[in-house]
């Protein structure tokens, strides 16, 4: 059921790290665990003291190693038959190029689930505002009646600075199952309560630009 997630959204390398948020750390032989998810007094909690935000309980942590499509995100196998399970997915360079937002939502859903067998389709489509930046909701859904299973996604995708950074959930069904809202409204909380720690590589480097050209 795993290997059939990770394939689902043409990830790469990834880790897959205990069973809630206190279970967020690595290691290799010899060395001490590094704790990458830490849960603060404010309810909330910290991914590699990066970012912060509500995290969804009892929920797996996925993290990229090296070579993957995405930084971080959680898992959750659910009851019923397979594939009954929902990703979160934090991905600081979602596929494409453009940095015009509609081009861009374009040029995702191309790649978005493509090597599923699923054809996504776009069913709703939003201008918004998050956090202050300007951003898109992809509202999509698909099947393949060949294996049985039909998924339901949302995607944000968000202008922050001169940079498009996104926000993805998506449920894994059986063809003749429901879709349960409750994750999503999970993702809505995960997404409205982020917040970024620190400054990326790509902000940091345009500040010295913008410094050098005075």
């Amino acid at each position: 059921m795993l290997r059939r997630t990770i394939s689902s959204w043409g990830i790469g390398m990834f880790l897959l790290a205990g069973v809630s948020i206190l279970q967020g750390g690595c290691a290799t032989m010899g060395e001490k665990p590094k704790t990458v998810l830490v849960t603060t007094d404010r309810g909330t909690a910290v991914y590699e003291n990066k970012y912060e935000f509500k995290a969804p309980t009892g929920w797996k942590l996925l993290r990229e190693v090296s070579g993957g499509d995405f930084e971080f995100g959680f898992l959750k196998f659910e009851k019923g038959d397979f594939p009954s399970q929902t990703t979160f997915i934090y991905d600081p360079e979602p596929f494409g190029s453009s940095q015009d937002l509609d081009t861009r939502a374009k040029q995702y859903c191309t790649r978005f689930l493509w090597n599923s067998g699923i054809l996504a389709e776009v069913k709703r489509q939003d201008q918004i505002q998050l956090w202050g930046y300007p951003a898109i909701v992809l509202q999509l859904e698909g099947e393949n009646p060949n294996r049985n299973e039909k998924s339901k996604s949302l995607v944000y995708l968000v202008k922050k600075g001169s940079r498009i950074i996104s926000f993805t959930v998506t449920q894994w069904r059986p063809m003749n199952r429901g879709f349960d809202q409750e994750p999503f409204e999970q993702f809505e909380t995960f997404v409205q309560s982020f917040k970024f720690l620190k400054r990326t590589f790509y902000e940091e480097m345009e500040e010295k630009i913008k410094n050098l050209k005075g």
